[in-house]
């Protein structure tokens, strides 16, 4: 990588995969050894969308990263428009797992709309929270930028989702502790990636021309 611009191409390559492969992945849930949570299977794509993202904000700035932001919310309506025009094309005779690729790529209205809004107004919340935070204090406290933004991301993200997904379906205390795992779980992850990945990579590309 030798500049910026590159670099900013890259990112926005990988948040807009990793978005599309989150959702796509994000039904099936695995138990976290030792603390007993179950969590979905999208959290598989959130160590590197985390790095990116704070790439985004952090050495790009608000503007950009909303751009991006708005990018991934095209391609991934993009992307679910694809997914059911394949669902309803009639397959050939030799083609008999039409059920589990209904499964796979299915989804319903609500919660496609649901994660729609999660993720808009989750991921400018954490560009918002990371471009203040650095205006007013400057290039030092990288590590409570990242980490307030990602508290509030993460929460506004789960809560929006859960509760437009799962209101009136599942009760609410279920609800709440599936907002309250998947967050924790993803905020744990982002303490753990900044001093072994994160602070070195956002120092790096700052010093990219």
């Amino acid at each position: 990588m030798k500049t910026k611009t590159s670099l900013l191409l890259v990112c926005a390559g990988i948040a807009v995969m990793s978005l599309i492969a989150s959702n796509i992945i994000t039904n099936k849930q695995f138990d976290v050894p030792l603390v007993g949570w179950a969590i979905t299977c999208g959290s598989i794509c959130v160590p590197l969308s985390y790095v990116v993202d704070d790439i985004l904000a952090e050495v790009f700035g608000f503007k950009t990263a909303r751009k991006v932001i708005y990018l991934g919310f095209a391609m991934n309506a993009v992307a679910v428009l694809y997914f059911q025009f394949a669902i309803v094309i009639p397959g050939t005779g030799s083609f008999v797992n039409q059920g589990a690729f209904e499964t796979v790529l299915g989804t319903t209205w609500r919660t496609t709309l649901a994660s729609f809004a999660a993720y808009f107004f989750g991921s400018l919340a954490n560009a918002k929270i990371m471009d203040v935070m650095h205006s007013r204090f400057g290039e030092s406290g990288l590590f409570a930028r990242c980490i307030a933004s990602t508290i509030v991301g993460e929460f506004l993200d789960m809560g929006i989702f859960a509760v437009l997904a799962f209101a009136g379906v599942l009760p609410w205390d279920i609800i709440g502790q599936m907002i309250v795992t998947n967050s924790c779980a993803k905020i744990a992850t982002e303490a753990i990636l900044y001093p072994i990945v994160t602070k070195h990579v956002i120092g790096w590309a700052k010093r990219l021309p």
